[in-house]
């Protein structure tokens, strides 16, 4: 049999080196990137969660040690922040890290986890001296004992026990933190070396591949492309329409048979031409003969030749009967569509009456001047109606007033804020309630029964999120309680954030489950901030993010320090700058009000 070098043992001869070069190219650049992704890994998923779990426990101890000396060596109530925030982290932030701690010791080194054993160790005698003091001074009397007065000052003063055990924590753990922080300095070299080695494996190897690639371009150009430019050139003037004057060339390979098959298809559509000439001329006695009893092209244009003649008078009755019910169709849309515009232009209107209803219920500017009149409300809805309302009142020698956002916004928002308004009177006026927290409860009791009556099946999961305030202007105390919905007090440069119960209002029954009373004690010139959630939730900026809640307490630090009714524009203008372009996306209302 005689060989035939053809195409495919070209390309094969070609490429097969091309491709042995590039499969060791791949198999050496995977082991390198397998032990740099190994390295990465342990820095990753052990030193660097390890230094970062150890610099916070260390700058808890710190932190645990200032508040611990306040503790013991000035007078201050049980309930005084730096006492609270000392009984937080010793109960929860210092118990988490540590948990944390010894879930990494578990790939640590012999030395480290022995180091760490001695460092809790030492850490357990010196929250045993803050013990002491905890126990020696548990309330403001106690300041006041002699024998007290000495115990504490033989722990806590400059020097003493409570300091040394400090330091020798501190101590220690510095020296872990560096012996971590050897680990990792030492695995980033070795990370480096691994990519310098793959950059002289890619480097080289890439020039070979280069060489290669160009020895088999040149041959495959010389043997195979050619040839193929010269089939190209005939069928392009195929593609024109013009037929070839001269016959194409074969050769003893692939390119050689498509020549043989390109030279019977320029016959073949010779022929063709002709009589499609024929027929257009209106010539449907013309004879045509096939290629072959497979030719489907031959035999569809015999079968056109005679269904020609036949659909051309079919088709002219055709177009007459889609013109007329084209223009039926047309008159149709206009009158649908004329239809649309009343019903919008009802349901417009129907809309905005509902919203003289719905402000009908928010209390007047003039009425919350009269019992807030440091105070602002911020109130911006989607849609013409709003999911979010505010709602003011006096209980007794107090002033209530809370910030709702019902589920949704627009119609059914409304409707949801109709419940609440009217929950939140018959709550305090009727049920006579005015702790914060028993307010919510009996609110939610009202929502979930008009929202959920005799529906067994099909429950609603609609409701509300909603901060309540009982504010005692004469003491300066705010009660408050939440329902999703956080209140943030600004004092000074520091913005507190009083959390909510993390259950909404009608959304659940939630018989037995009650709501949490916070107690604030406000200073003067306090500012407390109650929202709902559109405002850190609208989307805008540069890059169309949302505002988020850290942006939003950015910003009500910075306007705090205004005057009221300055506070309310600038918070409007932040809002128009970020959203830009932007759709609202929800109902925004912000409630200002200054100690």
């Amino acid at each position: 049999m005689r060989f035939r070098f053809t195409i495919g043992r070209k390309i094969s001869m070609g490429f097969g080196l091309f491709i042995f070069f590039a499969l060791l190219v791949v198999i050496l650049t995977n082991r390198t990137l397998e032990r740099s992704r190994s390295i990465n890994d342990e820095i990753n998923n052990v030193y660097a969660p390890s230094v970062d779990a150890l610099v916070r426990l260390r700058n808890l101890t710190v932190n645990s040690q200032m508040l611990i000396k306040h503790w013991a060596l000035l007078e201050s109530r049980a309930d005084a922040p730096e006492k609270t925030n000392l009984v937080y982290i010793t109960t929860q932030d210092l118990p988490q890290v540590l948990d944390r701690i010894d879930t990494l010791m578990a790939n640590w080194e012999h030395e480290e986890v022995a180091l760490m054993g001695q460092i809790t160790v030492e850490m357990r005698e010196l929250f045993e001296l803050h013990t002491r003091i905890k126990d020696l001074l548990p309330s403001l009397e106690s300041y006041s004992d002699p024998f007290v007065h000495m115990q504490r000052n033989d722990i806590a003063e400059e020097g003493g026990p409570l300091d040394q055990s400090t330091q020798k924590v501190l101590g220690d753990l510095d020296r872990l933190l560096e012996m971590q922080e050897r680990k990792r300095v030492a695995l980033s070299g070795g990370m480096i070396r691994s990519f310098d080695s793959l950059k002289f494996f890619v480097l080289y190897m890439g020039i070979a591949l280069v060489i290669i690639g160009a020895i088999a371009a040149f041959f495959i150009v010389r043997g195979i492309v050619a040839p193929v430019q010269r089939l190209r050139s005939v069928l392009l003037s195929l593609g024109r329409g013009v037929f070839p004057r001269t016959k194409v060339r074969t050769t003893n390979d692939e390119v050689g048979d498509m020549g043989k098959a390109l030279t019977s298809l320029v016959e073949g559509l010779r022929r063709t031409t002709e009589f499609s000439h024929a027929v257009a001329a209106g010539n449907f006695e013309a004879e045509y003969q096939p290629l072959s009893d497979e030719d489907m092209l031959g035999h569809a244009l015999l079968k056109m030749r005679d269904e020609l003649g036949q659909r051309e008078r079919v088709l002219e009755m055709k177009v007459v009967e889609r013109t007329e019910e084209v223009v039926r169709q047309k008159e149709e849309v206009e009158r649908q569509s004329r239809k649309v515009v009343e019903l919008y232009k009802n349901v417009t209107d129907s809309i905005r009456y509902a919203k003289r209803l719905q402000d009908s219920i928010l209390p007047p500017d003039k009425r919350i001047r009269e019992l807030l009149p440091e105070s602002f409300v911020f109130y911006r809805p989607k849609d013409i109606v709003s999911g979010d309302f505010y709602w003011v009142d006096r209980i007794d020698d107090r002033v209530a007033f809370a910030a709702v956002d019902c589920t949704g916004h627009g119609v059914p928002g409304a409707f949801m804020s109709l419940i609440g308004h009217n929950g939140l009177n018959q709550a305090v006026r009727e049920q006579g309630r005015s702790r914060p927290s028993e307010v919510l409860k009996v609110l939610n009791k009202i929502a979930f029964d008009a929202l959920h009556k005799d529906r067994e099946e099909m429950m609603v999961r609609d409701g509300m999120d909603m901060a309540l305030c009982n504010y005692d202007p004469q003491r300066m105390v705010l009660e408050y309680a939440g329902a999703n919905s956080p209140l943030y007090l600004v004092r000074g440069q520091e913005v507190l954030r009083f959390t909510p119960d993390k259950r909404p209002i009608g959304s659940f029954d939630l018989e037995g489950h009650a709501f949490t009373d916070h107690r604030i004690k406000l200073e003067q010139g306090d500012m407390v901030y109650i929202f709902s959630d559109g405002y850190a939730d609208q989307f805008g900026g540069p890059r169309g993010k949302k505002f988020l809640y850290k942006r939003f307490r950015d910003l009500l630090l910075e306007v705090s320090r205004f005057p009221i009714e300055q506070q309310r524009s600038m918070l409007d203008e932040a809002f128009k700058g970020w959203r830009g372009a932007h759709e609202q996306v929800d109902d925004i209302l912000v409630i200002g009000m200054r100690a």
